[in-house]
């Protein structure tokens, strides 16, 4: 069983790149938490849009065709001929325009976001092979930077433990210093919070190895 918990970032924070510098820093830092902890942290950046199929986009012209020749229609009255003519002129100019690169992931609702990120997020902590650490104590950090959302996985040997509240801690210090500027220094003190929540009910022991890369994945 995995528990999930979802944060947001800001939209200038999305857009800063992370160069091997950062990269690097960033997987120092998980280095540095899982020092403290037996459990585990993944970082994972997607840079592409969840969300790329054009449905959102059809789908606000398609409406918009069908319901403002009404208003049109409540003043200058005009035969079906013409009403039908309208609609599909409109559907195309909207569609055209809301199929824009810089427009399409614009009309995109939040929640199917939102969706996709979760989904995302489940689907890369399965990939990746992290249900497989010993004692099911690894967690997964999953910025989706486009939608701006962050999301924290955490198998069931941590969430046990530590419950909901301690991923949702995790995902506000990734949005609160991200929000300052730097999507790396968010990842850093998200990573940093994982590894001080984790390493008290799930100490370092002796004997205890990495299980999973540090390094962060960029999709």
């Amino acid at each position: 069983m995995t528990n999930v918990a979802p944060g947001s970032l800001t939209e200038d924070a999305s857009r800063f790149g992370l160069p091997p510098t950062e990269l690097l820093r960033i997987a120092d830092a998980v280095a540095a938490a899982e020092a403290k902890t037996s459990a585990e942290i993944r970082v994972v950046v997607a840079r592409a849009p969840l969300v790329q199929h054009p449905f959102f986009s059809v789908l606000w012209a398609a409406l918009a065709a069908l319901v403002l020749p009404w208003a049109v229609l409540i003043l200058n009255p005009m035969p079906a001929s013409t009403v039908l003519s309208l609609q599909a002129g409109l559907f195309v100019v909207i569609a055209a325009v809301l199929l824009l690169p810089g427009i399409a992931s614009r009309v995109i609702p939040r929640l199917a976001q939102k969706s996709a990120a979760r989904s995302a997020a489940l689907e890369i902590f399965l990939a990746h092979g992290i249900p497989q650490t010993p004692g099911r104590t690894g967690i997964l950090i999953f910025v989706a930077a486009r939608e701006r959302l962050v999301e924290v996985v955490a198998d069931e040997g941590v969430h046990t433990p530590l419950g909901h509240g301690a991923w949702q801690d995790i995902c506000d210090a990734v949005a609160q210093r991200a929000g300052q500027g730097s999507l790396a220094e968010g990842l850093v003190a998200g990573v940093e919070k994982a590894g001080k929540l984790l390493s008290g009910p799930l100490p370092r022991k002796p004997g205890d190895r990495d299980e999973l890369s540090n390094h962060v994945i960029v999709l």
